[in-house]
């Protein structure tokens, strides 16, 4: 797996390098250009770098490498791996601009990006992770008809991640509005399992001519992200997720699914948890950590963090079943399936 990841960190950096220099400024302006002020250019992109630099799972790039090599062999693999930066990228740019709508301060390790570099720089890198990595579509040596087909796959996506952030959104400003189970599964479709579906469609369509397959390649890797989604909510609420603080979400009145069980199981606690999540935004994680604390302590005592762990392994189990009907034996479906079943034991 090493080989793969060391791939990944490759061409994110070919895509975006550590400095710009005029060679890469033309790449991206699609043609020649005067000299340019490189430091600005460094300014202005060090949000998107430093956070990429800081790491990340990179599971996304991952499946869909192992999708088109499961489909099409070394060809096929050759092609996804100068696409990869479609997935991890704007996936990037998401969490920056996430930061900043749900006022988060910390992001893998350290401060967000907007805390670091002001919200006008940090919006800027966000969106421009976004539209960087089309510029491998069109440098790459496919077909027209196949170049066409993944600049469509890459905006339905695309539309796809910003109506599910938009459903959260709503959700975090409406202190009494609590989703239904199913529709914060939809949203998770939107906006954590689409990237995954993204990739794996891409990986595919390099790999085959078969509307069918394609769909069911993604498909798998969106039911993958709900699961993954639903498992990071319930690690925030139980120990807290890698480079974020204990119990964050509830600042962020994120209704993660946990939240949803409790109070579809415990309706008489509603006006205490919007009383939290109200004292939670107004003050702070710091100044609110005691009321924080104790609704966890609740939550946990509750069973409902069990309940939403099992929806996930749910969803995992899905999603191997289809695993095995679309994608022959070989090392590739291996390596996938024990990804997966890492998730079992977060």
């Amino acid at each position: 797996m090493d080989r793969w990841l060391n791939i990944i960190e490759h061409e994110l950096k070919r895509v975006l390098p550590e400095s710009s220099d005029q060679t890469w400024i033309e790449w991206v302006l699609g043609s020649s250009a005067p000299p340019t002020d490189t430091v600005a250019i460094d300014q202005f992109s060090e949000p998107a770098r430093d956070l990429i630099r800081r790491g990340g799972k990179r599971w996304r790039p991952l499946f869909m490498m192992l999708t088109a090599k499961m489909l099409g062999g070394d060809t096929a693999l050759a092609l996804a791996e100068r696409l990869v930066s479609l997935v991890e990228l704007p996936h990037n740019g998401s969490l920056i601009v996430d930061d900043i709508e749900d006022k988060s301060d910390w992001r893998r390790g350290g401060p967000a990006m907007h805390i670091l570099y002001g919200e006008d720089f940090s919006i800027n890198a966000g969106n421009f992770l976004y539209f960087l990595p089309t510029k491998t579509i069109d440098e790459a040596p496919l077909d027209d008809k196949v170049k066409l087909q993944i600049y469509q796959i890459y905006a339905k996506y695309m539309r796809r991640v910003h109506m599910g952030q938009g459903m959260d959104i709503c959700w975090h400003h409406q202190h009494r509005t609590f989703p239904s189970v199913q529709e914060y599964e939809l949203m998770c479709r939107l906006k954590t399992g689409c990237l995954a579906a993204m990739g794996c469609e891409i990986g595919a369509a390099v790999a085959v001519d078969d509307p069918q397959v394609i769909w069911r390649a993604g498909h798998i890797a969106e039911t993958i992200g709900v699961g993954f989604q639903i498992l990071d909510d319930v690690i925030n609420l139980e120990k807290g997720n890698p480079g974020k603080k204990h119990g964050d979400d509830i600042v962020e009145n994120k209704k993660s699914l946990p939240i949803i069980m409790y109070v579809e199981e415990n309706p008489e606690q509603v006006e205490y948890l919007i009383g939290v999540f109200q004292q939670a935004r107004k003050d702070g994680y710091d100044d609110s950590i005691s009321s924080i604390e104790e609704l966890l302590g609740n939550i946990q005592a509750s069973g409902t963090l069990g309940k939403a762990r099992n929806r996930a392994f749910a969803l995992f189990e899905e999603a191997l079943q289809e695993i095995d009907s679309l994608y022959a034996p070989s090392a590739e479906r291996d390596m996938l399936v024990s990804m997966i079943h890492r998730f079992f034991s977060a």
